[in-house]
């Protein structure tokens, strides 16, 4: 696969040069910058008097000019376009007259405690009705992090479907253990004002923080002086000291990096041992050459460890998740495990699927009969008594159905892949089908006229619905009662297609035919102009919520600039919503900087894409 997407890469070579482009980062395009005075967003008329509690109200811990230059005592990878990023998203929920922060404590309490005054919440909202996660971020009891240990949190997790929660408190141990207790007495009293679920509720924590999730989760809110909440689903911490286990824990999830000189990595290991020893779920991970205060984590291996929380806080619901359903699209490109390109110990199977057609061009017609070929993956102890979700993942040019997977005796390096991301929980056990768009050349030539391709992909649709779908779906267990056009549709929560280069081509003409039958669509690098009017006009019909589209590509590859102007044009029509300025919006657009027009970027794509649509639950 590499040799053929480097042949592809020379071929486009000329291409770059003509194509080549820039554009502002979401950090620089909004209403704020990294050159923005932190000083100009306390005092911007849209925040009110709250703009203050963005920040550290002791200004002893925290230092910079401007959100570029912010840096907070005893944090670490503090990500200025994160930062900017935060504030312009408080800016435009104000524009869009949504409010962000509430003041937990009356006009009279705060009158009688002017401590209270410079407490409340930021709420990061999520889908109307989801459940609630309560985020508190650290600062040694001495004043409150809020821009690197919760709004980042806080912002990923709104984004994931989820209502969020960021609690700026009284900055001294027991006055903050009493705010959270207050606040989540609070957020249940208005749940049905906020439109949030507060059942199954979690809460989060970095450093102090951590403390206080750990705490109130433990004894309750009525140790307090609180009425008394239902314990937590989840507590969910970050680099934390604390040793004490009293045996009352809710499961925990933990993480830490190794260089951390305040939280001890072996202290916060023993103490989930200890949990676990209880009876309680709980996890720990350890990233190595990270120091204390890593919020996100973003560009270090913790990068991604909120999904992993959200994993486990999920595992610990008693009621519906009603975003547990919805797509989980990474913040950025994630790289595939090194250790994912070796054989798995848990190995899926691969099926030569073989199967009969139409010659295309005269398709309709019904003239001419070709026998064609598929590669279909198995996960690992495939069962035919179980239903499977289902992906039909199409090959780019210069290539054929054994070009993303291999054959059954010759299994590709990605086959790997898709073994280790199930193993390991990743990715739900799923069929993957590679099929062809290739027509009467046996020998895979067809790809490489690019004219022809164009015609090919679009006339796939016709052997996709009539034939490929039937012959798959027969034989193996998916979510289609029946192999008819009835059984595709009923099912199609539980089908998606995808696909790199000129499967990326094959991909919107699958949306443009059959958005019955799929709802998960995955077009990676489209380096071809195409006519949006026509294959978004059957979407203009549909619900927004019934398809999403989720678009990858690389900076250095020739289909980034085609890729930047179909993000626009998504954006201005009236088909798409993307998810990064609404929770529930129906596509996502990731760039990964450097990446190419080649086999790593397709196979990293086609990894997130996958565990994007179907991650374990």
């Amino acid at each position: 696969m590499t040799d053929l997407f480097r042949k592809v890469g020379a071929v486009c070579l000329a291409v770059v040069l003509l194509l080549s482009g820039c554009t502002q980062t979401a950090a620089e395009s909004g209403h704020f910058t990294k050159d923005t005075s932190i000083q100009e967003v306390i005092n911007d008329k849209a925040f009110d008097n709250y703009g203050r509690l963005m920040f550290p109200t002791d200004d002893n811990y925290y230092s910079g000019d401007t959100l570029g230059d912010l840096q907070l005592t005893w944090y670490n990878n503090i990500n200025p376009d994160k930062t900017v990023e935060i504030v312009n998203y408080f800016y435009d929920q104000v524009q869009q007259d949504q409010r962000i922060f509430y003041p937990i404590y009356s006009k009279s309490e705060r009158k009688a405690d002017p401590e209270k005054a410079d407490t409340g919440i930021f709420f990061f909202r999520g889908q109307s009705g989801a459940k609630t996660a309560v985020v508190n971020a650290g600062g040694g009891f001495a004043y409150v992090g809020a821009m690197q240990d919760s709004f980042p949190v806080a912002l990923e997790l709104s984004k994931k479907g989820y209502n969020a929660i960021a609690l700026i408190y009284r900055p001294e141990e027991e006055t903050a253990y009493e705010d959270l207790a207050y606040a989540i007495t609070w957020l249940r009293k208005h749940a049905d004002e906020l439109q949030i679920d507060m059942t199954d509720y979690s809460l989060w924590g970095g450093s102090a923080g951590a403390r206080m999730a750990n705490r109130v989760g433990t004894d309750g809110t009525a140790s307090f002086d609180e009425p008394a909440s239902p314990q937590p689903a989840a507590v969910i911490t970050q680099y934390t000291g604390l040793s004490e286990v009293t045996g009352k824990e809710p499961p925990t999830y933990a993480n830490v990096g190794t260089d951390d000189s305040i939280a001890d990595a072996e202290t916060m290991t023993e103490r989930i041992d200890a949990i676990k020893e209880n009876g309680t779920d709980a996890e720990i991970e350890v990233f190595k050459g990270l120091e204390h205060g890593f919020g996100l984590g973003e560009g270090t291996a913790a990068e991604g460890w909120v999904d992993h929380a959200v994993s486990f806080w999920k595992k610990h619901m008693t009621t519906e998740d009603i975003v547990a359903s919805a797509v989980n699209i990474p913040d950025s490109i994630r790289k595939i495990p090194r250790r994912y390109f070796r054989q798995a110990r848990q190995q899926g199977t691969l099926e030569d699927l073989n199967y009969q057609t139409w010659e295309s061009f005269s398709y309709e017609e019904h003239q001419t009969r070709l026998n064609k070929h598929a590669v279909v993956y198995l996960p690992y102890q495939y069962d035919p008594s179980q239903q499977y979700d289902v992906f039909y993942l199409m090959h780019g040019g210069w290539s054929n159905e054994n070009s993303l997977l291999g054959s059954p005796g010759s299994p590709s390096e990605f086959k790997n892949v898709l073994d280790h991301a199930i193993q390991e929980g990743k990715l739900r056990p799923m069929i993957i089908v590679c099929p062809t768009y290739n027509n009467t050349n046996e020998n895979g030539q067809d790809s490489d006229d690019f004219s022809l391709a164009l015609q090919l992909t679009d006339q796939f649709h016709n052997e996709l619905t009539n034939d490929l779908m039937p012959a798959v779906e027969s034989k193996y267990s998916t979510y289609a009662e029946e192999p008819t056009p009835a059984g595709f549709a009923a099912s199609r929560d539980h089908r998606g297609f995808g696909g790199f280069s000129m499967g990326s081509v094959a991909t919107w003409h699958t949306f443009q035919y059959n958005l019955d039958d799929f709802r998960y669509f995955l077009p990676m690098s489209c380096g071809t102009d195409l006519d949006n009017s026509v294959l978004w006009q059957d979407a203009e019909n549909r619900d927004p919520g019934d398809y999403f589209v989720f678009i990858m590509t690389g900076t250095k590859d020739f289909a980034y600039s085609y890729e930047q102007e179909r993000h626009q044009a998504m954006e201005d029509s009236g088909v798409f919503t993307d998810i990064d300025q609404q929770s529930n919006g129906n596509f996502a657009y990731r760039v990964k900087k450097g990446y190419d027009h080649d086999a790593t970027a397709a196979e990293e794509y086609t990894y997130n894409g996958l565990t994007a649509f179907f991650p374990s639950s």
